[in-house]
């Protein structure tokens, strides 16, 4: 008697290994966007909180309404700005005090990285754009913070959109991620 599989044998188990393979890789695509987008829902808590706590430490100085995009080459100057280059929000260490500072002269996003109010590692993989937002009722703001949940209401601080890598479900123009001003992350799935 021979030892051995027959060639059904073998095309049978392929044929069971091919279907559950089938079945599994929509999961895991599923399973993969999801993380991506906790990640992302994390991020944007935390850039509102280091916005929130810079503006309390500064007396009133937010920072600009800006947005960036981690992934890209652009976005990584950002979040990896120099240490040396966080600085005061005042020559003379004493901080600044005028809420009314025009955008112009509040400090970029980069200053939140460079001074430890955020860490790379929570945005720099991420295939998400964050935009800063001017947290002023009614006040004027980029085009990208202005979402259909916060008209006639506060503003939200930090809104976050899925670009290329993100999948299909967080690419698409009507989902984003935004953190409003009871400090809670939102998406428009919920």
């Amino acid at each position: 008697m021979k030892k051995g599989f027959t060639l059904m044998e073998i095309l049978a188990v392929l044929l069971v290994i091919a279907v559950v393979v089938s079945m599994a890789v929509p999961v895991f695509r599923s399973v993969r966007y999801e993380i991506k987008n906790g990640q992302a829902k994390t991020a944007a808590k935390k850039l509102s909180d280091a916005m929130r706590s810079y503006y309390q430490i500064s007396r009133g100085l937010g920072v600009k309404q800006e947005c960036f995009t981690p992934s890209t080459a652009a976005g990584r100057s950002v979040v990896l700005t120099d240490p040396s280059l966080c600085s005061s929000p005042t020559s003379d260490g004493i901080p600044y005090q005028n809420s009314t500072a025009s955008d112009s002269s509040r400090p970029s996003v980069g200053q939140l990285f460079s001074c430890g109010y955020l860490s790379y590692k929570d945005f720099i993989s991420m295939p998400y754009e964050f935009c800063t937002c001017n947290p002023v009722p009614n006040g004027s703001q980029p085009t990208k913070c202005q979402i259909e949940e916060a008209k006639n209401q506060n503003t939200p601080l930090v809104v976050a959109r899925g670009v290329d890598g993100a999948g299909k479900k967080y690419t698409a123009s009507d989902y984003y991620i935004y953190v409003d001003q009871t400090m809670k992350v939102k998406d428009t799935a919920e």
